[in-house]
């Protein structure tokens, strides 16, 4: 008699990488395949077609392949953050010089003898206080060198040596991606290090996001990315100038005339922003493999949204397509290691309306929007027909949440549809600052559908609205993620 034990005999695992050249698909390793599979992917692969009406005697027309060989790819992933943002021994580094190699390749070099050893390529390199706004920005890193002190990076905004930036007093800072980061950035987004400086007693406050904050010595300004009150041990913020915070510096709110004292240590960088750029034009190879067959495309662009049920963890959703690359056999991946934390969950949370309003809800899903075509060229000479896909047009991200209903005189959700108010929306995943966090934010959201509802005998409200910009528009800011380590 036999004895018959489980075997794992479905194994799947997907790879991003965001493309050194575009149009020319990546070799992807291990390190690329960290973004875990919650699951199974479907690849769609479509040959379109058109009627030619070549024979006329026939009972239908003759078709023929176009030559649009597309591959779209879905997938969902936790909404999570690596288990350690920062690399060791690579915090705050006095960058030498900021040099153009060729393409959009940025040489970055720096002073001393920092230790690069636990730097590999496909990690990302935070550059502040560049003296070419530019070049300020969290950049994927291709080449490292210990033993000459530089990293090469991919900076898509330098085309020449005229890029190059003179006496810069910039400093790098040496991160983990995100999981799923090359995947966000080929959705036409950019992501940047939240830095942050440890500060003392707030008084006058809290800090209200997107206000500005100024170092009292050093001048040094930020942009703040989260509200921070009495307590709060950090305060987070967008560097703006080409002067670093130092530990001496109080923290001044320019709004809200908040006062943070000095805490005793340097700004550095730690955890990322993520937020939607018209003008953001990475795209990816992505690679879907599953027990010896594999799917990939490049020059792959795309969409996602999140999913935040109340009392369970995030997901992320993405949507991507592309010319296919390869369709065929090949053995999975060998060396691929997930981040392992597990993700923050929506417990405990909570969320604000209007800044004044915070509803008890049981689900918010957030999708960015983006508008997936096809680059065509009939010229092409290979076998895809097309050049590749882009995002085109504005952005019309959407913005839903399931709360119970509340009265008119607790918060008027019908008056301030008929008024047509545009509301602001800020709120997290996790518990507070000092812990892993995510949280989101929408500058403002012009609210389109309002149906009352009954959900399981308790009475709701649907709220969908559209997202838009700083400026009262969908081009660009229309919403920001901001990720926190511990």
């Amino acid at each position: 008699m036999g004895i018959c034990s489980p075997q794992d005999t479905e194994r799947a695992q997907l790879g991003v990488r965001v493309q050194s050249t575009a149009g020319t698909a990546e070799t992807l390793t291990a390190k690329d395949f960290k973004t875990k599979v919650m699951s199974g992917i479907t690849p769609e692969y479509t040959n379109e077609k058109e009627a030619r009406d070549l024979v006329t005697s026939s009972r239908s027309p003759i078709d023929s392949i176009q030559g649009k060989r597309s591959l779209a790819l879905a997938f969902t992933s936790e909404l999570n953050t690596p288990d350690t943002f920062n690399i060791a021994a690579t915090a705050s580094m006095d960058i030498e010089s900021q040099v153009w190699q060729s393409d959009y390749i940025m040489r970055i070099t720096f002073n001393g003898t920092p230790d690069l050893s636990g730097v590999e390529d496909g990690d990302y390199l935070t550059v502040n206080y560049s003296s070419v706004a530019s070049l300020n920005g969290t950049w994927l890193i291709i080449v490292v060198n210990d033993s000459s002190n530089y990293v090469d990076i991919i900076q898509p905004g330098a085309t020449d040596a005229r890029d190059e930036p003179s006496g810069s007093p910039a400093i790098g800072d040496i991160q983990s991606p995100l999981e799923y980061q090359a995947a966000i950035n080929a959705s036409g987004c950019e992501v940047m290090g939240a830095s942050r400086i440890k500060i003392g007693a707030v008084t006058s406050g809290p800090f209200v996001v997107d206000e500005v904050i100024t170092g009292h010595i050093s001048g040094s300004t930020g942009r703040c990315l989260l509200p921070t009150a009495n307590g709060d041990a950090y305060i987070y913020y967008e560097p703006t100038s080409l002067t670093a915070m130092t530990a001496s510096d109080n923290v001044l709110g320019a709004t809200s005339e908040a006062s943070g004292q000095a805490g005793g240590n340097n700004a550095q960088v730690h955890g990322y922003f993520v937020r939607p750029k018209s003008d953001c034009s990475a795209v990816a190879t992505i690679e879907y493999q599953e027990d010896g067959f594999a799917w990939s495309a490049r020059d792959a662009v795309g969409n996602f949204s999140l999913t935040i049920p109340a009392s369970k963890q995030a997901m992320i959703e993405f949507a991507m397509q592309g010319p296919r690359s390869v369709i065929g056999t090949k053995a999975l991946t060998t060396g691929v290691t997930h981040y392992t934390e597990a993700p923050p969950i929506s417990q405990n949370a909570g969320v604000t309306l209007d800044l004044t309003f915070e509803p008890v809800w049981s689900n918010i899903t957030l999708d960015i929007g983006n508008n997936i075509v096809y680059r065509e060229n009939g010229n092409v000479d290979d076998d895809t027909g097309y050049e590749g896909a882009r995002i085109s047009g504005k952005r019309a991200g959407k913005f839903s949440i399931t709360c119970e209903h509340e009265l008119a005189a607790v918060y008027d959700f019908y008056a301030k549809l008929a008024a047509g108010t545009k509301i602001a929306v800020i709120g997290y995943i996790g518990d507070d600052q000092d812990v892993k966090q995510i949280c989101y934010k929408i500058r403002y959201l012009e609210l389109d559908e309002l149906p009352a509802g009954n959900i399981e005998n308790l009475r709701t409200l649907d709220v969908t609205g559209t997202m838009t910009g700083a400026n009262m528009d969908s081009e660009d800011y229309e919403w920001e993620l901001v990720f926190l380590g511990n």
